[in-house]
């Protein structure tokens, strides 16, 4: 009997610790604009060149791949690229820029802006797979961006009329100081 009485006061016990640490980890709340996960990522802004030159030649850049296999995870030219890996090559190939490696931490470290503002080089952001910034692509006018995708496995253009894309934007955002 005794033991069962310390049983049930140490199984208490242990409850009691687990709801503590469960409410204690709901109280950190990280800001929408900066998710805890993203806090050391510093934001990126272009300064040194045009968005006018610099789109340019991120565009000439990015066209150049057109053809080049899809691998996930790739991030250059021998081996294939992701769509993000293909935004970082051309970014550091075409103005030096070191860009984080992920979508969703370009992302993080951009700035927001209208769909109606986007301008050669900037990037487009696609909900492809549950997540905000599960794809994107490079702006390259006229409504059109050119990305990696997995499917049919090659870079390639596309617009963003197109329903596909034009159902899973979920931002525009640039690099380019404005």
């Amino acid at each position: 009997m005794m033991q069962k009485k310390i049983w049930l006061a140490g199984s208490r016990y242990c409850v009691l610790i687990g709801m503590v640490l469960a409410l204690a980890s709901c109280g950190t709340i990280s800001s929408p604009k900066r998710p805890a996960q993203h806090a050391h990522l510093k934001p990126v802004r272009i300064v040194h060149i045009s968005q006018q030159i610099g789109g340019q030649e991120l565009m000439m850049r990015s066209l150049s791949l057109i053809g080049t296999p899809y691998r996930f995870g790739g991030a250059d030219r021998q081996s294939g690229f992701d769509c993000s890996g293909m935004v970082q090559y051309v970014y550091q190939q075409a103005l030096n820029v070191q860009l984080p490696r992920t979508a969703k931490d370009m992302a993080a470290v951009s700035q927001s802006i209208q769909q109606r503002d986007l301008k050669v080089g900037d990037l487009v952001f696609f909900n492809t797979n549950g997540q905000p910034y599960s794809h994107m692509g490079l702006y390259i006018g006229e409504g059109e961006f050119i990305h990696a995708p997995s499917s049919n496995g090659m870079i390639r253009t596309a617009k963003l009329s197109q329903p596909y894309f034009q159902q899973r934007f979920t931002g525009a955002r640039t690099f380019f100081a404005r």
